[in-house]
């Protein structure tokens, strides 16, 4: 498990927020399954990494846009994930691309 046992996760500008290892994990497999299949590009926010997530399209065509996800550390366990939703806005400054083809992983490798 690479989360510290205090981990929390926040999807602003919801007031959805998660705190421990239970929780989140609860979150991620259940209201966040959709998630699931999902592909990351990697960046960098504030000095920390983070990833474009890409979720698979309704259309079964390719990869949408779906959050910034900025990852922080303490040691060698993720202390915090920030999942930030506002993609039209967020991925152009960070150099992501709009979308994900089928055999894409927006760095021009196949996946």
């Amino acid at each position: 498990m690479l989360l510290h046992v205090d981990a929390t996760l926040a999807l602003p500008p919801y007031a959805t927020w998660m705190r421990g290892v239970t929780d989140i994990q609860a979150w991620l497999t259940g209201p966040a399954v959709g998630c699931r299949g999902s592909r990351l590009v990697p960046t960098a926010a504030n000095g920390s990494p983070a990833f474009g997530q890409y979720r698979p399209r309704a259309d079964g065509v390719g990869y949408g846009p779906w959050a910034l996800q900025v990852v922080e550390f303490s040691g060698d366990r993720i202390s915090n994930i920030t999942a930030l939703r506002d993609t039209p806005r967020l991925f152009p400054l960070f150099g992501l691309p709009d979308r994900l083809g089928e055999d894409d992983d927006g760095m021009g490798v196949p996946a």
